[in-house]
């Protein structure tokens, strides 16, 4: 009996019925979840493929050539009516297209190909996935199709030597994970199943002493590990990590660590409760024993380092949060790593920031020439402002002001204004900004020396606070500032503001910040809703949004397609 699917004819458009409920559309997860029903139901319904030979009959040439006919017709007809076109033409066109890349999949002869181009397509798949998770998926998948992918798979280290620790104790599939990595450059991620950051699973919580057992382990390859990502709920493990890795170093052991993740996701700041242990503590240790050099990228969250006796240069990132001041390094200090770091690409600075001195303003600030982001949160108005004096990098593309409340913070907006004059990307987060008269003044000349912002992501923002993004600049500009002739013409602020992604702001003020935005000759294309939030959305809220802008769902752990099109945008001169 033939398996052919029908063959293709192009649905008849049916005329739209205000009560029809939306269709998903392309970049929603209701479109993925759609296509991911089209291909189980057809695989369900597939006979077992058999060996021989699989040439492509002419008869299924003629057919996918229908198909191909009818897919176009229907993508031109979702791309022209969104969320209100056919569902049974949306469906029809997803299966047409399911159809098609099956019986490639079918015919194509993959087990011909040389061993080395398979292993290079298995290494794109399993590395482009934008989380963890999903990598642990892809290489399960791979091994699982026939023996023979599965034979190539295990006798490739390359494969193997990313390996997330987050499944159940004692890490059965990670360590054979480890085993199989051989000699390969290592790429390690410990998760405490139970920790904050993920807490789908209640686990016990790793002690001191099972940290150590799991890093004895890892530490036969200690000179391999290229990445070590470490995230905890509590002091005793994140200390044990520190103070094994300084141990190591102090040792002799090779230590090439390019990137290194300690996240203590606990309660901030202090050590509370029975236990508490002032080696590490209060005696941070040096990290990895003094041997830096290979260090590219450092992020410290709720744990702290000598960062005296540490040497650190030639860093592209450095992320600190959450650390007591007493434990942060000094501004000596502070300014030293910075000026250490000429190639510094990533600045973060969250709740952790360089120890103050009694003349706050009395240094010029460092020079950043390549710092392309900076993230600035959970300060209060006066140390942010002090952050801020002590660093100059004009070519900041992606902003971060986030956690700033139970002040007006619009003195240190003042003090941002012509600072980042090249940022494309703007990120606003529970930042507390008083629109009165002056407030209103002081945003929008700030708003008005950023024009190349092209992306924002808002979250806990005001509606007064969004509402002046469709402000005329021209009512705002101080005469003879120095301005471009540009500038001076320019009557919509951020006029290349067309895509944005949100969370934990009403349905019914986003829609209406979209309408302003229309209003002013700026809509907005595309808007991106931030996972779990968008969950959290009544069909209501979503039917709301969707006729304001084309919705899609934002990545989990990765940038939109906007956000690195604009962060690879060249430099202005």
């Amino acid at each position: 009996m033939s398996t052919d699917p029908p063959p293709a004819q192009p649905p008849a458009p049916v005329p739209h019925r205000p009560h029809v409920p939306l269709s998903p559309i392309p970049g929603s997860k209701g479109y993925a979840n759609l296509q991911l029903q089209v291909m189980k139901e057809t695989l369900a319904a597939m006979p077992d493929p058999t060996t021989g030979r699989r040439e492509m009959h002419p008869r299924m040439k003629e057919l996918i050539e229908r198909w191909s006919h009818a897919i176009a017709y229907g993508e031109a007809q979702i791309a022209r009516h969104g969320p209100r076109v056919n569902f049974e033409l949306l469906r029809k066109t997803l299966q047409f297209q399911f159809n098609r890349t099956f019986i490639y999949w079918r015919m194509f002869r993959f087990m011909d190909l040389p061993p080395e181009i398979i292993s290079n397509i298995f290494h794109l798949v399993v590395w482009s996935a934008n989380h963890p998770s999903e990598g642990v998926k892809q290489r399960l998948h791979l091994t699982w199709v026939c023996k023979a992918w599965r034979r190539l798979m295990t006798e490739d280290p390359m494969i193997w030597n990313a390996i997330w620790f987050h499944d159940t104790p004692p890490y059965e599939r990670s360590w054979e994970w480890f085993k199989r990595a051989g000699s390969a450059r290592l790429d390690i991620r410990i998760n405490e199943a139970g920790s904050k950051r993920n807490g789908v699973r209640d686990f016990p919580q790793f002690t001191a002493e099972q940290m150590s057992d799991m890093l004895d382990k890892l530490f036969t390859k200690l000179s391999q590990i290229r990445m070590l990502v470490i995230i905890v709920d509590n002091w005793p493990p994140a200390l044990t990590v520190l103070q094994k890795l300084q141990t190591a170093g102090n040792a002799g052991t090779p230590i090439n660590i390019e990137r290194l993740e300690i996240h203590r996701s606990g309660m901030p700041y202090v050590w509370i409760g029975p236990g508490f242990d002032t080696q590490g503590h209060r005696d941070p240790a040096v990290l990895f024993g003094g041997q830096t050099r290979h260090l590219q990228y450092l992020c410290l969250s709720g744990i702290h380092i000598d960062f005296n006796d540490t040497p650190l240069s030639n860093l592209t990132t450095l992320d600190l949060r959450h650390i007591t001041i007493d434990s942060s390094p000094t501004l000596m200090r502070f300014r030293e790593i910075l000026q250490d770091c000429p190639n510094l690409d990533k600045l973060t600075l969250d709740g952790c920031g360089p120890q103050p001195e009694e003349k706050w303003f009395d240094h010029a600030p460092v020079e950043l020439p390549k710092l392309k982001t900076f993230t600035l949160g959970s300060f209060n108005l006066s140390f942010a402002c002090f952050i801020v004096s002590q660093v100059h990098a004009p070519r900041v593309r992606d902003l971060t002001l986030m956690t700033m409340t139970g002040n007006d913070y619009m003195p240190l907006i003042a003090m941002l204004t012509r600072q980042f004059m090249q940022v494309r990307i703007l990120t606003l987060y529970n930042i507390q900004l008083e629109m009165n008269a002056g407030g209103k003044r002081t945003f929008v000349r700030w708003l008005d020396t950023m024009p190349e912002i092209g992306y924002a992501r808002l979250a806990r923002i005001k509606p007064e606070v969004l509402n002046m993004f469709a402000e005329s600049p021209v009512n705002y500009r101080i005469p003879l500032e120095g301005r471009s002739a540009g500038t001076l013409t320019r009557h919509v602020l951020c006029p290349k503001f067309q895509c944005m992604e949100v969370q934990a702001i009403p349905a019914a003020t986003i829609a209406e910040f979209c309408r302003l935005r229309k209003g002013v000759g700026v809509p907005m294309k595309k808007m991106y809703l931030n996972t779990p939030w968008a969950e959290s959305l009544t069909h209501e809220h979503l039917k709301l949004l969707q006729q304001e802008a084309t919705i899609y769902i934002a990545p989990v752990g990765a940038n939109t397609e906007e956000e690195n099109m604009l962060l690879a945008e060249e430099w202005d001169t």
